[in-house]
Formats: structure tokens, C-alpha cells, sequence
């Protein structure tokens, strides 16, 4: 069984995307909200390529935006929008001082790694 999910951005662009059912329904994390959450910010959305990079980087060890931006070679401004989106899904968290270091959020960190194995990606 396949799954056709129609996703409208800005209400003028429409991606689609096809999974099979096996392929989706096969990861299993402990909360099914951050599945879907990982799902649209990872795979299913613009820029997800490039979250899905920072979150890679952020396994290994926090860093502040500065350093993100060195280090995958991207635009300050890219790295901090990207950032901004992952906060607002209470994906990441910054330290509140200057030059704060990023954190992956308390308790997803496994699901994250999970969910990143799973569906791969470019580094």
C-alpha cells in the first residue's frame, strides 16, 4: 500500500510525495507527534536537507551559529533561519548568552539519531 501525501506550501506550490507504507510506518519512535514533527521538518519540507545537516552536526557536539555556519559552509542567515524553524518545533534550544551554544532538546536526542539513520541523507 502506498501513501499519497499532498503538502501546500504558501497555498501556490504542491509537493508530493510517495511512500510506501513499510517505509514510514516502519520507524518506530516513543512519541508519534515528533515522528510527524521530524517527518515534515526532515523530508517533507523545504530546507529539510539542510536542518537535517545542522541536527547531524548537533548530535556530535552543541555549537553556537557561527560555528554551524564554518563548518557546513552555509550563510549565517541560512543557519539561523533553519535554527529558528527547529526552535519553533521545540526540536533544538540555544543557550540564552552571547554566542549561545545550540542543544538538541532533552529527551529526543535517540529519536532524532533514529529517525536520521533511518532516512539517510547527504552530510
Amino acid at each position: 500500500m502506498n501513501y499519497l501525501i499532498e503538502l501546500n506550501f504558501y497555498n501556490s506550490f504542491n509537493f508530493f510525495f510517495e511512500l510506501t507504507a513499510k517505509k514510514y510506518d516502519e520507524i518506530e519512535l516513543q512519541d508519534k507527534y515528533l515522528k510527524r514533527s521530524l517527518f515534515w521538518l526532515l523530508i517533507a519540507s523545504r530546507g529539510g536537507d539542510t536542518r537535517a545537516k545542522i541536527l547531524k552536526v548537533l548530535i556530535e557536539t552543541p555549537m553556537n551559529k557561527n560555528e554551524l555556519s564554518k563548518k557546513l559552509s552555509l550563510n549565517y542567515r541560512t543557519i539561523t533561519h533553519h535554527l529558528k524553524v527547529l526552535q519553533e518545533n521545540k526540536i533544538v534550544y540555544e543557550d540564552d548568552r552571547y554566542g549561545g551554544l545550540v542543544y538538541i532538546e532533552d529527551g529526543i536526542m535517540d529519536d532524532i539519531k533514529k529517525f536520521l539513520e533511518y532516512y539517510g541523507g547527504e552530510n
